[in-house]
């Protein structure tokens, strides 16, 4: 992106962004894994748990915050004793672009231990990649060609309390193992705070106390984010001041490439959680010159995508009850 926050005005409007507000409702890894698993047919509670590998607990919340916010709904498959199957709304299936970016994310720097290997677009029969455009001119979405401004009146919605600030580690951070080639999408954008810090990042915001103040975030769970992110490629650390030591954290190529999944929670956003052109910042193309309007499309013929659409290859199938 080429234009940056006013420091001065970060507190104030970056938890308003459209963004901060879509994560606020899906921006957790759980949810996430359950969102995947129902786009990959797995739908009923005995198959989430055991492949998103949770405690019963833990799945009961997600789903029961999925289906408050319409983004599953429960269909019953079972009524001696009553069983049920999760479904997704309208408003879950048009999280598919964001799925997309997160698949494409994972082909090009993960660990493959989340999502299919292959995706094949049924109406050309081949595997392809998934593509953000813009509808307008075409031309693929590449941060250094969007700009942004910010509305003078903008909605927003009723921000959802993160359920812990506590970040669920992968296996090899575990083990203590962890590095840039061990990092999978999830570790990125599977937690609420890692996501709004790699936003942050994409709309200028380069500083530890800017970020701090920006996304209202705990000086110790930012510390733990950025050294994730450092740690991982996803940042680089460069120092700007040596008297005390003093950092910026700049997007490397790695970290760039998660905009396409940035950039489609905010249109998701925009299409379901806020009015009409009514959300706090506005994206334009510069190629083009036009208001920002996305869509994900098949590298091989160009066409968009649909959930109905695309097969998956390499992936376990789904799980009976």
């Amino acid at each position: 992106m080429t234009h940056k926050l006013d420091p001065k005005l970060n507190s104030e409007l970056f938890v308003s962004s459209q963004v901060a507000q879509g994560l606020a409702v899906i921006g957790d890894r759980w949810a996430f894994l359950i969102i995947r698993d129902v786009y990959l047919g797995i739908s009923r509670f005995k198959g989430l748990r055991e492949s998103a590998d949770c405690s019963r607990g833990t799945l009961t919340s997600r789903l029961k915050s999925l289906v408050a916010n319409e983004i599953l709904y429960k269909k019953a498959y079972q009524t001696s004793p009553p069983r049920f199957e999760y479904c997704l709304t309208a408003k879950g299936l048009d999280l598919y672009p964001v799925v997309l970016m997160m698949w494409r994310w994972e082909h090009s720097w993960g660990t493959h231990h989340y999502l299919p290997s292959a995706l094949i677009h049924k109406s050309c029969g081949k595997n392809m990649v998934p593509i953000y455009k813009c509808k307008a001119c075409d031309k693929e979405l590449d941060a250094h060609d969007t700009s942004f401004s910010i509305r003078k009146k903008f909605d927003t919605v009723t921000q959802v309390a993160a359920r812990s600030q506590r970040r669920t580690k992968s296996e090899s951070e575990k083990n203590g193992a962890m590095d840039s080639e061990d990092i999978s999408v999830l570790d990125c954008v599977g937690d609420r705070w890692t996501s709004l810090v790699l936003a942050a990042g994409f709309f200028g915001l380069q500083r530890f106390d800017q970020m701090a103040s920006a996304i209202r975030i705990g000086t110790s769970v930012l510390a733990d984010r950025l050294s994730l992110l450092v740690q991982t490629g996803i940042m680089n650390r460069i120092p700007y001041q040596q008297s005390p030591p003093r950092y910026e954290y700049h997007l490397s190529n790695k970290g760039r490439d998660l905009f396409g999944h940035t950039i489609a929670i905010h249109e998701w956003t925009e299409r379901w959680l806020i009015r009409k052109d009514k959300g706090l910042l506005k994206l334009r193309h510069l190629p083009c010159d036009q208001p920002f309007d996305g869509e994900v499309v098949c590298s091989q013929c160009d066409q968009a995508l649909y959930p109905h659409e695309v097969s998956y290859a390499g992936t376990h199938a789904a799980t009976k009850d």
